[in-house]
């Protein structure tokens, strides 16, 4: 029984070939590792508990900059992860496109023309690609004309050969050019992503709320409270009649079954003419 071949040994470029494209499947892990942790970090978060409204303080500005700095962190992520997975597309480049391409290089094939250029050895002993596929097509003219030399397919098969050798190093000059435009992408994305990153954790966790006073089913009939600092303050079930409340600060307060009746509110008005409430007259004036 004849033994299996051996598999053939890759070629030193499609070895490199295959680090590029490991290389940029690690920066797609990475990114889509970052994104996730965005998306788990809003759960852990207190978004839910923020001040909902036109961004008019820094309480009701926070959903704001937490909005955008999720959707500008969530996009930055999407965008790395799109430049290297252009780097994951096959890339081949033909040594027609070469020889189009030899005089007027686009953006794309330009680092390629001039690394030939610089290294005209690659060329395979010809001037220019145009050169090797001209010898190639005349060669292949030859085929079937009385006169024909008998190794006229060992020729053209060598040509074959030479050409793939030229398209192999075209083919990963260009791949190390998406692969450096791919890593100057991902500068910026994480740049970008880092910004909305750090805006969404700042805006995501205010800081906990510091109770000024727990006055709970307090009576506080005819008290003076003028500018006072209520924020925060528990007021559950107090009783706030005849109370002066002008000019007190009440932000944040928690005043849930409070009884209103004659009780002059934080903008001057008097409950008993606000249908029997200060609700909605808590700014001072």
């Amino acid at each position: 029984m004849t033994a299996p071949l051996p598999e053939p040994e890759p070629s030193p470029l499609a070895a490199a070939n295959q680090r590029i494209r490991d290389t940029a499947k690690w920066l797609v892990a990475s990114a889509a590792a970052i994104g996730a942790a965005l998306i788990a970090g809003s759960q852990l978060s207190s978004i839910g508990r923020l001040e909902a409204g036109w961004p008019t303080s820094e309480a009701t500005a926070r959903l704001w900059v937490a909005t955008a700095g999720a959707v500008v962190g969530l996009t930055a992520v999407v965008f790395a992860i799109t430049a290297a997975l252009r780097v994951l597309l096959p890339v081949q480049v033909l040594i027609a496109d070469l020889a189009e391409s030899w005089e007027k290089p686009g953006p794309d094939m330009r680092p390629v023309v001039e690394f030939f250029r610089r290294r005209p050895k690659f060329l395979q002993g010809t001037a220019t690609p145009a050169d090797l596929a001209d010898r190639r097509a005349r060669l292949v003219e030859r085929l079937g004309k009385d006169g024909a030399p008998a190794d006229l397919h060992e020729r053209i098969e060598a040509m074959d050969r030479r050409i793939e050798a030229v398209e192999d190093v075209a083919s990963h000059e260009a791949l190390k050019v998406a692969f450096e435009r791919c890593l100057r992408r991902l500068l910026v994305a994480a740049a970008v992503a880092a910004v909305g990153i750090v805006a969404f954790a700042w805006a995501a966790n205010p800081p906990a709320k510091t109770v000024t006073a727990d006055l709970r089913n307090a009576r506080l009939s005819g008290a003076f409270l003028r500018d006072a600092d209520l924020r925060n303050a528990k007021l559950d079930g107090a009783d706030l009649t005849g109370a002066d409340l002008t000019g007190a600060d009440l932000t944040g307060a928690s005043l849930t079954k409070v009884v209103w009746s004659r009780t002059t509110c934080p903008d001057g008005s008097v409950s008993d003419e606000n249908a029997g409430t200060c609700q909605g007259h808590l700014s001072p004036g």
